[in-house]
Formats: structure tokens, C-alpha cells, sequence
């Protein structure tokens, strides 16, 4: 990181997309380029949350849409996290870091759940940092998750729904987290493809046409340098007069 860099955000996301065109581009088939992603993907993490100082960074690994693709790619997809995310969490435990996972059990194999288990279990008394990998993740999916369960509350007579805030919503949400102040995303695509919708509402966007498989440390600098440089009025006016 830049050694003039000071403003770092609290909380960092990034949409990690790219992988497959990566792959057609070297007329490679998709697994390597979901391989080569998850090797660029470790070395991110420790360095935005180990070097950098970002306390929370959360990836859009994988969507509740991406089952819709090839079965033997989602397939490669599931060996990969289930084979190598314990390498992320030994690593991860080293530095203190903690390891979540957000997004819905339901649908993922039983070894992939056993993997993200252990990485929570073996991290959970971790301080320093938090890593949340968005795995069976979608924002929609997210919120109405997060109504249902309040609703529930409602019902049995837990929540007067005269109380209900956004804290309330919040705290209903798969993970308390701060809001995101970053939000990055490879590849040249400029939306969000239902991923943080609530805790995106006055994130910075960054877009960058480099495919993930290629975003190292110096995009990653790059990233935080233009967030640095934006004012951040969250709605009000922070200019001097």
C-alpha cells in the first residue's frame, strides 16, 4: 500500500468476476480460471485485511443465481471451496482474523458446510479482522430472510412492530457488520448483481475492466488510492466553506 495512503475503509467488498473470461481468453476451460481466481483470492485477503488495514472485507464468491450454470462447473466451484478453503483458515487464525460465511446453507453440499464450519469454529474468537465469504449469497434473499425472521418475533410477541428500525433490520441481517465503505468490482461490469444492497447504500463504487485472476496488491492500491481521493457526504455536505 501506498505509503502516503491514509484513509482506508472500515469495510471492503469486492464482486469477484472474471474467471471464466480470463480462461476463454487463454483458451483454457473455466475450472482453471476459477483455480486461478481462488489463488489470486487468497492472496487479497491477507493482503487487504493482514497489510492493509482494512478491518472487514466481504467477497462475492458465489450468488444463489450461479447454480443456474453448467452442473460440472458449479461442481468444480464446490470441490475447490471445500478442498481449499481450510488453507485461508489456518492462515487466517495465524493473523487473528476471523472467518464468516453469509448467505443461505440450504442447497450446499455437506462438505462444503463441514469446511465453513470448521473456518468459523477455528476463528471465532479471532479480533483483528473479519473475512466474510458471500457463498449461496443474494441481497434479496438476504432481506427476505431478514423480514421473514422478523416477522417470526412479531408473531410470538418478541417485537412490537411499532420498534421495528433499520438497527432491526440490520441486526436481522446474515451478518452485523459495519455498512461498506468500498465497493469494488473486476471485470469491467458496472452493477451489483444483488450483492450488499442494504449495506451498499453509500458505499464508493470502483469498477475496473481487470479480470479478477489478475487483480494483485497494486489494483488493490489502486483501489484504495481512488477511494481516498472521493468525499464521502453520506447524504450531507462535507465540503468547507
Amino acid at each position: 500500500m501506498p505509503a502516503n495512503e491514509k484513509r482506508i475503509p472500515t469495510h471492503a467488498a469486492i464482486i469477484v468476476d472474471g474467471n471464466r473470461r480470463w480462461a476463454r481468453q487463454r483458451l483454457m476451460p473455466a475450472s482453471l480460471g476459477h483455480k486461478a481466481g481462488f489463488e489470486r483470492l487468497k492472496e487479497i485477503t491477507r493482503y487487504a485485511v493482514g497489510d492493509c488495514g482494512v478491518h472487514v472485507l466481504s467477497l462475492y464468491v458465489f450468488s444463489t443465481e450461479n447454480f443456474a450454470r453448467d452442473a460440472k462447473e458449479v461442481g468444480y466451484l464446490m470441490d475447490l471451496f471445500a478442498n481449499n478453503f481450510r488453507t485461508i483458515a489456518d492462515e487466517m487464525n495465524e493473523r487473528e482474523c476471523q472467518v464468516l460465511f453469509s448467505g443461505r446453507r440450504e442447497g450446499l453440499q455437506p462438505r462444503v458446510l463441514d469446511a465453513m464450519d470448521y473456518m468459523m469454529n477455528l476463528t471465532k474468537d479471532n479480533k483483528k479482522g473479519i473475512v466474510n465469504f458471500c457463498l449461496n449469497y443474494g441481497s434479496h434473499a438476504e432481506i427476505t430472510d431478514a423480514v421473514r425472521a422478523i416477522a417470526g418475533e412479531v408473531k410470538e410477541g418478541k417485537l412490537d412492530p411499532a420498534a421495528i428500525d433499520e438497527r432491526t433490520i440490520e441486526s436481522h441481517l446474515y451478518r452485523d457488520l459495519p455498512p461498506v465503505d468500498l465497493l469494488i468490482r473486476t471485470s469491467g461490469e458496472e452493477r451489483l448483481s444483488n450483492f450488499l444492497l442494504w449495506q451498499c447504500a453509500y458505499a464508493e463504487f470502483y469498477f475496473t475492466p481487470v479480470l479478477f485472476p489478475d487483480f494483485d496488491k497494486a489494483c488493490f492500491d489502486e483501489a484504495l488510492a481512488e477511494y481516498a481521493r472521493r468525499d464521502r457526504r453520506m447524504g450531507g455536505n462535507t465540503k468547507k466553506k
